[in-house]
């Protein structure tokens, strides 16, 4: 599912799997845990599988889960979107494949992105299938978004080739894949050089838009709730379709 390895302190994390990388619990609570604080790393540097980042959950999984499961699905997409928000250390992302709902979602809420040249999409489209965005989503939304961009990009479910991605604020940069990987490596061992600096800066960052959803206490249970309506089950099934017609 994951191949990482550890060099120089930075920790590269190849989100592996041969398909879309599509989340379900397995897979959200595996990675959290690859961001869980360790001495032998300081930084993190994350990628896909060269044709996808992350498709985002795992329609097929969810499908026909039960209540109690879709809860704990976005219950701990939350919790690894905390952990890459509130990870001290520099996250760069190496955006190398298709990166689409949560999977795009995962990205904004590493420090940095670096998109790859080449035929990729990147869309947050949860709102397309008639659900609402956790409040934790739209906090790592939000930090990398513009405010001019924000309303189209989270609205519309538009596809994003790689410069329009970077063009709205979902990508800092483009470069190919040899040089994305060494740049995010030069980014992190930069960046430790005032470790304790940017852990300050990306604490103050952060923590105030982590504070505004503390009283967001129903959002669970209300993507529940819409999940299971007609509407969205619809939609999904409309999609999971589309899926298999690849």
């Amino acid at each position: 599912m994951f191949k990482t390895t550890i060099i120089d302190q930075i920790k590269t994390i190849e989100m592996a799997g041969d398909g879309p990388n599509a989340m379900d619990i397995e897979f959200l609570k595996n990675l959290s845990g690859e961001f869980e604080p360790n001495e032998s790393f300081h930084g993190v540097v994350l990628m896909g599988n060269g044709r996808f980042f992350s498709a985002g959950l795992n329609i097929i999984r969810f499908m026909d889960a039960s209540r109690d499961d879709v809860k704990e699905g976005i219950m701990a997409l939350e919790s690894l979107l905390y952990k890459v928000l509130t990870f001290p250390g520099p996250v760069i992302a190496v955006v190398n494949g298709h990166a689409v709902g949560g999977g795009c979602i995962l990205s904004l809420a590493c420090d940095y992105r670096i998109g790859v040249k080449g035929l990729i999409k990147f869309a947050i489209n949860e709102l397309t299938i008639g659900v609402d965005l956790p409040p934790i989503a739209l906090t790592a939304i939000r930090k990398s978004i513009p405010a001019n961009n924000l309303f189209e990009v989270v609205a519309f479910g538009k596809f994003y080739t790689p410069e329009e991605a970077l063009s709205v604020g979902m990508l800092n940069v483009i470069l190919p894949f040899e040089a994305a990987v060494e740049y995010a490596r030069e980014k992190v061992k930069s960046i430790a050089q005032s470790l304790p600096a940017f852990q300050r800066l990306k604490k103050r960052l952060v923590e105030p838009e982590l504070e505004k959803i503390k009283e967001e206490t129903r959002s669970v249970e209300e993507f529940v709730d819409q999940w299971f309506t007609p509407e969205t089950q619809t939609k999904l099934k409309a999609a999971l379709e589309k899926l298999k017609k690849g």
